[in-house]
């Protein structure tokens, strides 16, 4: 796990909430603290899409993509104040997760604004227990680069 200190929080916050940047990652849970505390789960409500054909269409994640909510977020969020703290919990999908190591259930970016200031943490969740931590360093190596190519630390 590393936590990275974003020093370009404007740029950030733009990425994150107004572009696609973060798109492909998939919204585990957003909580900010505003004029009340909202907490929303990424978690995709099965009943909702009741109507897409099963035998036409892939078969749907269990979270939903960032860029499925992103707006509604920027939304909720966007006004004359700043919330005082929120946190949005990321993770890869399933794909972009086999591709990074077959010993994972999922890899997160966790996005946290508190105290005026923005931080970035990695983590990893494991299949089963291991001592090899090589595919957690893998990941903070991802994301220290890709904060680095887009300037935000």
């Amino acid at each position: 796990m590393q936590i990275f200190d974003i020093t370009n929080r404007k740029e950030f916050m733009a990425k994150l909430l107004k572009s696609d940047l973060f798109d492909t990652f998939e919204a585990r849970e957003v909580v900010a603290h505003m004029a009340f505390k909202m907490i929303l789960s990424g978690e995709r409500n099965k009943d909702y899409f009741n109507d897409i054909d099963e035998d036409t269409t892939p078969a749907l994640s269990d979270f939903l993509a960032w860029g499925d909510i992103r707006k509604h977020v920027y939304e909720l969020m966007s006004g004359n104040k700043l919330p005082t703290y929120f946190k949005i919990i990321l993770s890869t999908n399933s794909e972009k997760t086999a591709s990074l190591s077959p010993d994972a259930s999922t890899f997160y970016l966790n996005i946290t604004f508190k105290d005026n200031q923005i931080s970035c943490s990695t983590g990893m969740a494991y299949k089963t227990f291991t001592l090899d931590k090589s595919s957690e360093q893998l990941w903070d190596e991802k994301i220290k680069n890709f904060l680095f190519k887009y300037q935000f630390i």
